[in-house]
Protein backbone atom coordinates (compact mmCIF):
# COMPACT_ATOMS: atom_id res chain seq x y z
CA UNK A 1 0.00 0.00 0.00
CA UNK A 2 1.89 3.30 -1.38
CA UNK A 3 -0.39 5.81 0.59
CA UNK A 4 -3.13 5.60 3.42
CA UNK A 5 -6.82 5.61 2.54
CA UNK A 6 -9.13 7.34 4.49
CA UNK A 7 -13.26 7.23 5.07
CA UNK A 8 -14.62 10.48 4.22
CA UNK A 9 -18.34 10.02 4.53
CA UNK A 10 -20.89 7.83 5.27
CA UNK A 11 -24.62 6.85 4.64
CA UNK A 12 -27.09 4.30 6.30
CA UNK A 13 -30.44 3.08 6.06
CA UNK A 14 -31.38 0.30 7.90
CA UNK A 15 -34.24 -1.19 10.55
CA UNK A 16 -32.72 1.06 13.04
CA UNK A 17 -32.43 4.15 11.54
CA UNK A 18 -32.41 6.41 8.22
CA UNK A 19 -28.59 8.21 8.99
CA UNK A 20 -25.16 6.67 10.68
CA UNK A 21 -26.27 9.26 13.69
CA UNK A 22 -29.85 8.27 14.11
CA UNK A 23 -28.71 4.26 14.39
CA UNK A 24 -26.01 5.16 16.88
CA UNK A 25 -28.61 7.36 18.44
CA UNK A 26 -30.93 3.82 18.46
CA UNK A 27 -28.21 1.39 19.43
CA UNK A 28 -27.23 3.48 22.34
CA UNK A 29 -30.99 3.39 23.27
CA UNK A 30 -31.06 -0.55 22.93
CA UNK A 31 -33.42 -0.50 20.68
CA UNK A 32 -33.29 -4.02 18.90
CA UNK A 33 -37.38 -5.11 17.97
CA UNK A 34 -37.72 -6.75 14.71
CA UNK A 35 -40.89 -7.44 12.32
CA UNK A 36 -41.79 -10.57 10.81
CA UNK A 37 -41.71 -11.94 7.23
CA UNK A 38 -44.12 -14.31 6.25
CA UNK A 39 -43.38 -16.97 4.21
CA UNK A 40 -45.45 -19.82 3.33
CA UNK A 41 -47.38 -20.83 6.55
CA UNK A 42 -44.01 -19.97 8.44
CA UNK A 43 -43.35 -16.55 9.79
CA UNK A 44 -39.88 -15.16 10.67
CA UNK A 45 -38.10 -12.45 12.61
CA UNK A 46 -36.84 -10.32 10.08
CA UNK A 47 -35.42 -6.22 10.19
CA UNK A 48 -36.96 -4.60 7.32
CA UNK A 49 -36.30 -0.78 6.56
CA UNK A 50 -38.33 1.73 7.69
CA UNK A 51 -40.22 2.18 4.52
CA UNK A 52 -44.08 2.33 3.41
CA UNK A 53 -43.48 2.05 -0.30
CA UNK A 54 -44.06 -1.59 -1.72
CA UNK A 55 -43.24 -1.46 -5.16
CA UNK A 56 -39.50 -3.11 -5.58
CA UNK A 57 -38.21 -0.75 -7.42
CA UNK A 58 -38.89 2.44 -6.21
CA UNK A 59 -38.39 1.33 -2.79
CA UNK A 60 -35.11 0.35 -3.85
CA UNK A 61 -34.89 3.59 -5.52
CA UNK A 62 -35.78 5.44 -2.71
CA UNK A 63 -33.14 4.27 -0.09
CA UNK A 64 -30.05 4.41 -2.49
CA UNK A 65 -30.73 8.15 -3.17
CA UNK A 66 -31.27 8.85 0.46
CA UNK A 67 -28.38 7.28 1.63
CA UNK A 68 -25.95 9.18 -1.88
CA UNK A 69 -27.36 12.28 0.08
CA UNK A 70 -25.65 11.42 3.47
CA UNK A 71 -22.06 11.16 1.00
CA UNK A 72 -22.22 14.81 0.17
CA UNK A 73 -21.23 16.15 -3.43
CA UNK A 74 -20.08 13.39 -5.82
CA UNK A 75 -18.27 14.14 -8.86
CA UNK A 76 -19.91 12.16 -11.67
CA UNK A 77 -16.87 10.12 -12.25
CA UNK A 78 -16.09 8.89 -9.30
CA UNK A 79 -15.84 5.02 -9.16
CA UNK A 80 -18.82 3.02 -7.94
CA UNK A 81 -18.40 -0.96 -6.00
CA UNK A 82 -21.45 -2.01 -5.51
CA UNK A 83 -21.79 -5.14 -2.74
CA UNK A 84 -24.61 -7.38 -2.59
CA UNK A 85 -26.11 -11.06 -2.07
CA UNK A 86 -29.19 -10.91 -4.04
CA UNK A 87 -28.83 -7.51 -5.89
CA UNK A 88 -32.10 -7.35 -7.58
CA UNK A 89 -34.13 -10.77 -6.85
CA UNK A 90 -36.69 -9.59 -5.18
CA UNK A 91 -37.33 -7.06 -8.19
CA UNK A 92 -37.79 -10.54 -10.43
CA UNK A 93 -39.80 -11.99 -7.77
CA UNK A 94 -42.53 -8.93 -7.88
CA UNK A 95 -42.56 -9.02 -11.78
CA UNK A 96 -44.02 -12.74 -11.55
CA UNK A 97 -43.81 -15.67 -14.30
CA UNK A 98 -42.95 -15.07 -17.13
CA UNK A 99 -40.19 -11.86 -17.37
CA UNK A 100 -37.08 -10.85 -18.97
CA UNK A 101 -34.01 -11.86 -17.31
CA UNK A 102 -31.16 -9.44 -17.72
CA UNK A 103 -27.86 -10.39 -19.25
CA UNK A 104 -26.24 -10.45 -15.58
CA UNK A 105 -27.64 -9.31 -12.19
CA UNK A 106 -24.94 -6.58 -12.10
CA UNK A 107 -26.76 -4.55 -14.56
CA UNK A 108 -28.73 -3.61 -11.11
CA UNK A 109 -25.09 -1.93 -10.21
CA UNK A 110 -25.70 0.07 -13.25
CA UNK A 111 -29.13 1.41 -12.38
CA UNK A 112 -27.67 1.80 -8.62
CA UNK A 113 -24.96 4.45 -10.70
CA UNK A 114 -27.43 6.33 -12.28
CA UNK A 115 -30.11 6.99 -9.35
CA UNK A 116 -26.42 8.49 -7.48
CA UNK A 117 -25.67 10.26 -10.52
CA UNK A 118 -22.89 8.84 -11.13
CA UNK A 119 -21.54 7.76 -14.61
CA UNK A 120 -17.79 6.45 -13.73
CA UNK A 121 -16.21 2.82 -13.68
CA UNK A 122 -18.27 0.14 -11.83
CA UNK A 123 -17.65 -2.78 -10.44
CA UNK A 124 -20.01 -5.79 -8.69
CA UNK A 125 -19.39 -7.66 -5.69
CA UNK A 126 -21.52 -11.18 -4.46
CA UNK A 127 -19.70 -13.38 -2.53
CA UNK A 128 -22.01 -14.08 0.50
CA UNK A 129 -21.79 -12.52 3.72
CA UNK A 130 -18.11 -10.73 3.11
CA UNK A 131 -19.40 -8.96 0.02
CA UNK A 132 -18.92 -5.20 1.22
CA UNK A 133 -15.44 -6.18 2.48
CA UNK A 134 -14.29 -7.16 -0.74
CA UNK A 135 -15.78 -4.41 -2.48
CA UNK A 136 -13.78 -2.35 -0.32
CA UNK A 137 -10.69 -4.11 -0.46
CA UNK A 138 -10.65 -3.45 -4.14
CA UNK A 139 -11.46 0.13 -3.91
CA UNK A 140 -8.49 0.42 -1.00
CA UNK A 141 -6.38 -1.14 -3.22
CA UNK A 142 -6.60 1.07 -6.22
CA UNK A 143 -6.76 4.29 -3.79
CA UNK A 144 -3.62 3.07 -2.76
CA UNK A 145 -2.01 2.45 -5.10
CA UNK A 146 -2.71 5.86 -6.66
CA UNK A 147 -4.95 4.58 -9.72
CA UNK A 148 -7.97 6.35 -8.22
CA UNK A 149 -8.15 8.91 -5.40
CA UNK A 150 -11.72 7.96 -4.25
CA UNK A 151 -14.46 5.44 -4.26
CA UNK A 152 -17.60 4.46 -3.42
CA UNK A 153 -18.53 1.07 -1.57
CA UNK A 154 -22.07 0.65 -1.41
CA UNK A 155 -23.68 -2.33 0.09
CA UNK A 156 -27.32 -3.16 -0.54
CA UNK A 157 -29.76 -5.87 0.61
CA UNK A 158 -33.43 -5.88 0.31
CA UNK A 159 -35.81 -8.07 1.31
CA UNK A 160 -36.43 -11.04 -1.33
CA UNK A 161 -38.50 -14.74 -0.57
CA UNK A 162 -35.43 -16.28 -2.63
CA UNK A 163 -33.30 -15.82 0.32
CA UNK A 164 -35.26 -16.47 3.29
CA UNK A 165 -36.25 -19.55 2.06
CA UNK A 166 -32.93 -21.08 1.43
CA UNK A 167 -31.86 -20.26 4.82
CA UNK A 168 -35.16 -21.46 6.19
CA UNK A 169 -34.48 -24.84 4.36
CA UNK A 170 -31.42 -25.34 6.12
CA UNK A 171 -32.96 -24.40 9.47
CA UNK A 172 -30.26 -21.64 9.82
CA UNK A 173 -32.77 -19.53 11.12
CA UNK A 174 -33.91 -18.54 14.73
CA UNK A 175 -37.24 -18.59 15.00
CA UNK A 176 -37.22 -15.69 18.03
CA UNK A 177 -34.12 -13.40 18.05
CA UNK A 178 -30.47 -13.14 17.52
CA UNK A 179 -28.34 -14.61 20.44
CA UNK A 180 -24.54 -13.51 19.78
CA UNK A 181 -22.03 -16.00 21.88
CA UNK A 182 -25.54 -16.85 23.84
CA UNK A 183 -25.54 -20.53 24.91
CA UNK A 184 -29.55 -20.60 24.14
CA UNK A 185 -28.04 -19.24 20.01
CA UNK A 186 -30.47 -20.86 17.78
CA UNK A 187 -29.66 -19.19 14.53
CA UNK A 188 -29.64 -15.77 12.46
CA UNK A 189 -32.22 -12.97 12.07
CA UNK A 190 -31.65 -11.64 9.04
CA UNK A 191 -32.46 -8.30 7.55
CA UNK A 192 -31.84 -4.95 5.40
CA UNK A 193 -29.83 -2.35 4.60
CA UNK A 194 -28.42 0.22 2.51
CA UNK A 195 -24.96 1.68 3.43
CA UNK A 196 -22.44 3.51 1.49
CA UNK A 197 -18.70 4.69 2.89
CA UNK A 198 -16.86 7.47 0.44
CA UNK A 199 -13.19 6.37 0.42
CA UNK A 200 -10.18 8.96 -0.32
CA UNK A 201 -6.44 9.39 -0.34
CA UNK A 202 -7.26 13.08 1.34
CA UNK A 203 -6.73 12.81 4.91
CA UNK A 204 -10.04 12.43 7.26
CA UNK A 205 -11.01 11.26 10.81
CA UNK A 206 -11.10 7.56 9.98
CA UNK A 207 -8.78 5.25 7.96
CA UNK A 208 -8.44 1.57 6.57
CA UNK A 209 -5.46 0.51 8.97
CA UNK A 210 -5.32 -2.78 7.85
CA UNK A 211 -7.18 -5.62 5.86
CA UNK A 212 -7.17 -9.12 4.97
CA UNK A 213 -9.24 -11.93 3.73
CA UNK A 214 -9.22 -15.94 3.40
CA UNK A 215 -11.12 -18.64 2.08
CA UNK A 216 -12.52 -21.64 5.13
CA UNK A 217 -12.87 -24.94 2.99
CA UNK A 218 -13.54 -26.77 5.83
CA UNK A 219 -17.40 -27.02 4.70
CA UNK A 220 -19.77 -25.36 2.63
CA UNK A 221 -22.14 -24.22 5.54
CA UNK A 222 -19.68 -23.75 8.34
CA UNK A 223 -16.37 -22.62 9.56
CA UNK A 224 -13.68 -24.92 10.99
CA UNK A 225 -15.18 -25.43 14.13
CA UNK A 226 -11.31 -25.04 15.83
CA UNK A 227 -11.27 -21.46 14.43
CA UNK A 228 -7.93 -21.54 12.66
CA UNK A 229 -8.61 -19.98 9.39
CA UNK A 230 -10.56 -17.50 10.98
CA UNK A 231 -7.59 -16.36 13.46
CA UNK A 232 -5.19 -16.53 10.43
CA UNK A 233 -7.03 -13.85 8.69
CA UNK A 234 -7.19 -11.73 11.91
CA UNK A 235 -3.32 -11.86 12.13
CA UNK A 236 -2.88 -11.18 8.70
CA UNK A 237 -5.20 -8.06 8.77
CA UNK A 238 -2.58 -7.16 12.18
CA UNK A 239 0.29 -7.80 9.94
CA UNK A 240 -1.26 -5.47 7.32
CA UNK A 241 -1.52 -2.67 9.81
CA UNK A 242 1.77 -3.06 11.64
CA UNK A 243 0.11 -3.74 14.80
CA UNK A 244 0.04 -5.76 17.69
CA UNK A 245 -2.89 -7.91 19.09
CA UNK A 246 -2.16 -5.00 22.33
CA UNK A 247 -3.10 -2.63 20.08
CA UNK A 248 -6.89 -3.24 19.36
CA UNK A 249 -9.55 -1.74 21.97
CA UNK A 250 -12.50 -3.03 20.42
CA UNK A 251 -13.74 -5.71 18.57
CA UNK A 252 -16.85 -5.99 16.42
CA UNK A 253 -18.19 -9.13 16.01
CA UNK A 254 -19.30 -11.43 13.01
CA UNK A 255 -21.21 -13.07 15.85
CA UNK A 256 -25.13 -13.70 14.56
CA UNK A 257 -26.06 -16.44 16.75
CA UNK A 258 -25.42 -19.39 14.73
CA UNK A 259 -24.80 -22.35 16.92
CA UNK A 260 -21.38 -23.03 14.69
CA UNK A 261 -20.00 -19.79 13.76
CA UNK A 262 -20.08 -18.30 17.13
CA UNK A 263 -18.11 -20.78 18.61
CA UNK A 264 -15.24 -21.13 15.92
CA UNK A 265 -14.44 -17.34 16.16
CA UNK A 266 -14.63 -17.24 19.71
CA UNK A 267 -11.74 -19.66 19.59
CA UNK A 268 -10.02 -18.06 16.90
CA UNK A 269 -10.15 -14.51 18.99
CA UNK A 270 -8.33 -17.05 22.13
CA UNK A 271 -5.78 -17.80 19.44
CA UNK A 272 -4.78 -14.59 18.51
CA UNK A 273 -5.65 -12.48 21.53
CA UNK A 274 -4.05 -14.76 24.03
CA UNK A 275 -3.45 -12.09 26.95
CA UNK A 276 -6.63 -9.32 27.58
CA UNK A 277 -8.97 -9.39 24.93
CA UNK A 278 -10.93 -6.26 23.72
CA UNK A 279 -14.24 -5.95 24.49
CA UNK A 280 -16.11 -7.76 22.50
CA UNK A 281 -19.44 -6.92 20.16
CA UNK A 282 -22.09 -7.85 18.40
CA UNK A 283 -24.33 -5.28 15.92
CA UNK A 284 -26.56 -7.73 14.21
CA UNK A 285 -28.94 -8.26 17.04
CA UNK A 286 -30.06 -4.93 16.38
CA UNK A 287 -29.42 -4.61 12.64
CA UNK A 288 -30.15 -8.06 11.58
CA UNK A 289 -27.73 -10.04 9.40
CA UNK A 290 -27.93 -7.52 6.31
CA UNK A 291 -25.73 -10.58 4.20
CA UNK A 292 -23.95 -8.70 1.44
CA UNK A 293 -24.44 -5.59 2.96
CA UNK A 294 -23.72 -6.80 6.38
CA UNK A 295 -19.64 -5.50 6.09
CA UNK A 296 -20.43 -1.49 4.85
CA UNK A 297 -23.56 -1.30 7.05
CA UNK A 298 -21.61 -2.48 10.79
CA UNK A 299 -18.93 -0.67 9.46
CA UNK A 300 -20.69 2.82 9.42
CA UNK A 301 -23.06 2.31 11.92
CA UNK A 302 -19.44 1.38 14.21
CA UNK A 303 -18.12 4.47 12.97
CA UNK A 304 -20.90 6.36 14.01
CA UNK A 305 -20.79 5.10 17.77
CA UNK A 306 -17.38 5.71 17.60
CA UNK A 307 -17.10 9.43 16.54
CA UNK A 308 -20.25 9.77 19.62
CA UNK A 309 -17.58 8.40 22.39
CA UNK A 310 -20.24 5.80 23.19
CA UNK A 311 -20.27 1.91 23.03
CA UNK A 312 -23.52 0.56 23.28
CA UNK A 313 -24.84 -3.11 24.49
CA UNK A 314 -25.04 -6.68 22.56
CA UNK A 315 -28.68 -7.31 23.19
CA UNK A 316 -30.21 -10.69 23.59
CA UNK A 317 -27.00 -12.11 25.42
CA UNK A 318 -28.10 -13.59 29.06
CA UNK A 319 -26.21 -17.01 29.48
CA UNK A 320 -22.91 -18.22 29.11
CA UNK A 321 -21.29 -20.61 26.91
CA UNK A 322 -18.91 -22.79 28.88
CA UNK A 323 -17.84 -24.04 25.57
CA UNK A 324 -17.70 -20.10 24.13
CA UNK A 325 -15.63 -18.80 27.14
CA UNK A 326 -16.42 -15.47 26.04
CA UNK A 327 -18.99 -12.47 26.65
CA UNK A 328 -20.34 -9.57 24.71
CA UNK A 329 -20.44 -6.43 26.21
CA UNK A 330 -23.74 -6.27 27.49
CA UNK A 331 -24.08 -2.64 29.31
CA UNK A 332 -23.26 0.37 27.16
CA UNK A 333 -20.65 2.62 28.16
CA UNK A 334 -18.68 5.66 27.21
CA UNK A 335 -15.09 5.33 25.51
CA UNK A 336 -12.77 6.92 23.34
CA UNK A 337 -11.53 4.48 20.78
CA UNK A 338 -8.72 4.53 18.83
CA UNK A 339 -8.56 1.20 17.11
CA UNK A 340 -11.21 -1.21 16.34
CA UNK A 341 -10.93 -4.91 14.64
CA UNK A 342 -14.00 -6.20 12.63
CA UNK A 343 -14.91 -9.69 11.52
CA UNK A 344 -16.72 -10.86 8.45
CA UNK A 345 -17.68 -14.75 8.23
CA UNK A 346 -19.44 -15.81 5.12
CA UNK A 347 -21.56 -18.60 4.24
CA UNK A 348 -19.71 -20.97 1.79
CA UNK A 349 -15.96 -19.91 3.45
CA UNK A 350 -15.37 -16.31 2.85
CA UNK A 351 -13.37 -14.65 5.56
CA UNK A 352 -12.00 -10.65 6.00
CA UNK A 353 -10.76 -8.64 9.01
CA UNK A 354 -11.03 -4.74 8.46
CA UNK A 355 -8.34 -2.52 11.53
CA UNK A 356 -10.06 1.30 11.26
CA UNK A 357 -7.64 4.17 12.98
CA UNK A 358 -8.37 6.85 13.99
CA UNK A 359 -6.41 9.70 12.01
CA UNK A 360 -4.05 11.98 14.73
Amino acid sequence: MLRPVFIAASGLLCARGDSPGAVSEALWAGECSAGNYTLGERSFPYFALPLTETDWLLRAEYAIRQVSAQLGPLGAEIPLFVASSSFQIGYFEQQGAPFAMPIGSASFSRQIAEWMGLRGVRHSFSNACVSGFSALDAARTLIGAGWIDEAIVLGIELANASTLAGFAAMELLSPGVCRPLDARRDGLVLGEAVAAIRLSATPSRWKIAGQASGLDGYSTTGPDPEGGPIAGVMADCLHDAQLTAHDIELIKLQAAGSPGTDLAEAKALRQVFTAARPPLLSLKPALGHTLGASGIAELVALLACLDAERLPATANFRDADADIGLAPGTVRRTAHIRRALLNLIGFGGGLASLIVERNG
